[in-house]
């Protein structure tokens, strides 16, 4: 085996797979299924090392080896590479590590951008549901929400950043955790307000509106912060999204369930007024009282606001639709790692 095969075993080794040069410069593979890196230091680095300076280099990593690298080191793997290939002890081991670790920290910014960017509308749905709310007496809640949204939303622009840096991935996700529960907490208040609306004997269709779409944001909002969670701490493992999956689930069948029986309420109220619409009029049929008119306007009025939050405010989330977001969150992981390309910025 030549000096030069053993260094590109070594490097494969490491990485977990093989840096391939390819036969011509066309691409004939889809484009937007490759993690395409621009980097003119990482091409440098793997043009010296493999003795060649193609078009681009190719290459696949197995998600397993981007987990345990997650933490920017591969000091548990270097151990188990020593073992096998002892006879590379030295230079050529050390370069090895350094270019494998340069790939990694390469590939895992872009790698999370992409992950990120399958729940870009779910973020901003969020938002156009914080822009439908008109209470003056939420305002501070409604500032909270903003402001939580906002900050998520510059989590998700600037991903790739935090995501070269292990102390702003720590502080970013500690951020996060936070935010995490400050929606949960404002669910459950949001919530009982919302059960307290409906049942309440003063009946006004824009308070129960507020609390439901309130209600839905922070569930909303909490999906996008468990997703976010899970990007910047690395936990993308197998094991781990499964868990994420569950929850996502269990967020989408509550607000579903809130939902179904918040139209069934509203429903059973509106049949309320059309039975109590009818008596008035069956009891003053020849007669006019003024304040029974102005019983009955009113009544039509509840009727009208019931009918707009049911037809304009109450929408589901389809849990199918969110279901396949979930999973192609999943299958991106595997995905996106299978077709990698690397090379030099035609700019610079």
């Amino acid at each position: 085996m030549s000096k030069q095969t053993e260094k590109t075993s070594l490097l494969a080794e490491i990485i977990g797979s093989e840096i391939t040069i390819p036969s011509s410069n066309l691409r004939r593979e889809n484009q937007q299924e490759i993690l395409r890196i621009v980097s003119n230091d990482l091409y440098d680095g793997l043009a010296r090392f493999l003795g060649d300076s193609a078009p681009f280099f190719k290459t696949s990593l197995p998600l397993e080896r981007i987990i345990k690298y997650r933490d920017g080191s591969f000091s548990s793997m270097e151990k188990s590479i020593k073992g096998g290939f002892s006879q590379h002890q030295g230079f050529e081991l050390i370069n090895s590590l350094s270019l494998a670790g340069d790939i990694m920290s390469h590939v895992i910014p872009q790698l999370n951008t992409k992950l990120v960017s399958i729940y870009a509308d779910l973020l901003n749905q969020n938002n156009d549901l914080l822009n439908q709310l008109q209470d003056t007496f939420i305002t501070p809640e409604i500032s909270r929400l903003k402001s939580i949204q906002e900050f998520m939303r510059e989590v998700a622009d600037e991903i790739e950043e935090i995501s070269k840096s292990p102390n702003l991935s720590t502080a970013t996700l500690t951020n996060l955790q936070q935010r995490r529960i400050d929606l949960k907490e404002t669910f459950h208040t949001f919530f009982a307000r919302l059960k307290q609306s409906v049942d309440s004997s003063f009946f006004d269709p824009q308070a129960i509106a507020n609390n439901y779409l309130t209600t839905r944001h922070a569930l909303s909002g909490y999906m996008a912060s468990l997703i976010l969670e899970c990007v910047v701490s690395g936990n993308v493992g197998d094991k781990s999204v499964a868990s994420l999956k569950n929850k996502v689930e269990a967020c989408l069948n509550e607000l579903n369930s809130i939902t179904s029986r918040l139209f069934e309420i509203l429903s059973d109220r509106q049949y309320s007024i059309q039975i109590e619409i009818r008596d008035i009029n069956s009891f003053y049929q020849w007669s006019y009282n003024y304040m029974v008119q102005n019983r009955i306007s009113t009544l039509h009025s509840h009727n009208q606001g019931i009918e707009s939050i049911k037809t304009a405010t109450l929408k589901h989330f389809d849990i199918n639709v969110e279901m396949q977001r979930i999973d192609e969150f999943i299958n991106a992981r595997h995905r996106l790692l299978q077709k990698i390309e690397i090379e030099r910025d035609r700019v610079g």
